[in-house]
């Protein structure tokens, strides 16, 4: 049972920094959640309208969501221009207008390292949110052993503390941008600059929206590229990274999942049998990581808002952990829904049942539910084929992945090629609804996967896969 003591609890300190409290504002025309901080700057809405013709899989999910959350304008705190009050140690500058807090402008963030494998890998761990939308993002370091220099995937907000924890692991010689996705790429360029002798490897393909930008204009300068023959670009300063036969890779890419493909790469790291993933799979911890705001946890345990915050126990941290996983991995689950009037109109409440939900998807070798419907679903043969293509090149019983280490939640996961074809038994196995929910392995709750059903109708109705 998920309520009862564990040693992992020892693990979860209060977050000073992270003092965030939840409260809802309506209008008549729109509903819209503000999360605040104690030095909140700033104050204002926003709207955007776009046609279905100019938008693509992700922004659409994004702003679907937002909706779904009550979260479509800006909090106050959404829009900082002045680090008044913030962590000199913490603190970050977003220049670019993103899905996340602080929309623009100063944030801050704590980072936490934590070492994965014994002077070989580690993960360094950061908050990413949206209201209620919370989870720990990781950067994954990789020592070298022909070198002693380190290999950096997907860099987070550029903290001097951030920074310090990784300076003390030694010299940084390769960053990687493995996929797309603008929460893993956006903060390459600044780490970058601090590391201008560190070589850039970024996966062929990779897009931007709403405008598709050549790299350099992103201020990203690459050395070399990540392709799907691993012989790199004729063009390229370097074809292949020197650390191959160290760190081998292998590239995803789902072209019919909508109006842009979807990219990954996927590293195998020999020495510690390692299986390095962004978004491919990931593990949902029973208990909340350490980054994670422990005051947004308890602002989201009780059923009821009129009752939040709950008493900062261990039992209502893990009750509002595991209600924003569910917010997370289904947008909308079953058994939360919105408050219709009053005073906490817009707010989230909760019925029973949701822990039936959680214990259904944590502690699992899974793809993201919502991967896993808008675009292995819809990629069924290059899914099928990538996955057979890791089980073969690095399955091998004696030499093969023990371990994977994804971009989000629990890290290492003790998985083998085994557990990874159990979680995309969908693929082989769709059932009458297309999702494979009752695939043995990688079964779903059907009763909280029906908004992403709606959002994936949706999207194909305006041309965004099939």
């Amino acid at each position: 049972d998920w309520h009862t003591s564990h040693p992992a609890r020892d693990r979860m300190p209060s977050l000073a920094a992270a003092n965030i409290a939840v409260t809802a504002a309506c209008s008549p025309e729109r509903r819209s959640a503000r999360v605040r901080t104690a030095a909140a700057a700033g104050s204002g809405n926003a709207t955007t309208e776009v046609s279905s013709s100019s938008i693509d899989r992700r922004g659409a999910l994004v702003g679907f969501g937002a909706c779904v959350l009550g979260a479509a304008s800006p909090a106050n705190a959404a829009v900082r221009l002045f680090p008044t009050d913030l962590d000199p140690r913490r603190r970050f500058f977003q220049n670019l207008v993103e899905p996340w807090e602080p929309y623009f402008g100063w944030g801050e963030r704590v980072t936490v390292r934590r070492e994965l494998v014994p002077g070989s890998i580690w993960s360094l761990e950061q908050e990413q949110a949206l209201d209620v939308l919370a989870m720990n993002i990781r950067t994954t370091v990789v020592k070298l052993k022909s070198t002693g220099g380190l290999v950096v995937f997907s860099p987070q907000a550029p903290t001097r503390e951030f920074f310090e924890l990784l300076d003390e692991l030694g010299v940084v010689e390769h960053v990687v941008l493995p996929t797309y996705a603008l929460e893993h790429k956006v903060w390459l360029p600044p780490l970058s600059r601090r590391y201008p002798r560190a070589k850039v490897w970024v996966t062929e393909g990779i897009w931007s929206v709403p405008v598709d930008l050549p790299l350099e204009w992103l201020g990203i300068e690459k050395t070399g590229t990540l392709t799907v023959n691993r012989g790199g670009l004729q063009d390229d300063a370097e074809r292949t990274p020197s650390w191959l036969d160290e760190l081998d890779y292998r590239v995803l890419r789902v072209d019919t999942a909508g109006a842009n493909p979807y990219i990954e790469t996927c590293f195998y790291h020999r020495e510690s049998r390692s299986l390095l993933v962004t978004d491919l799979v990931l593990s949902i911890p029973t208990y909340p990581p350490e980054v994670i705001s422990r005051d947004r946890l308890l602002n989201l345990a009780p059923d009821d808002p009129a009752d939040a915050p709950a008493a900062p126990t261990d039992e209502n941290l893990m009750i509002g952990w595991a209600k924003a996983s569910l917010v997370v991995s289904f947008l909308g689950p079953s058994r939360q829904s919105q408050v219709e009037d009053g005073e906490f109109k817009g707010k989230l409440k909760w019925e029973p049942g949701y822990e039936k939900s959680f214990e259904s998807i944590r502690e699992r070798t899974i793809p993201s539910p919502i991967l896993r419907t808008l675009v292995f679903s819809k990629g069924r043969g290059f899914t099928r084929d990538f996955i057979n293509v890791l089980c073969r090149d690095w399955g091998d019983e004696d030499t093969g992945f023990v371990q994977i280490i994804p971009a989000h939640y629990d890290a290492p996961i003790a998985a083998g090629p085994a557990d990874l074809r159990r979680a995309f038994a969908f693929i082989d196995q769709p059932g009458t609804d297309g999702l494979g929910l009752d695939a043995p392995g990688a079964e779903l709750p059907e009763e909280d996967m029906k908004l992403l059903k709606q959002v994936n109708d949706v999207l194909v109705k305006v041309g965004l896969g099939s």
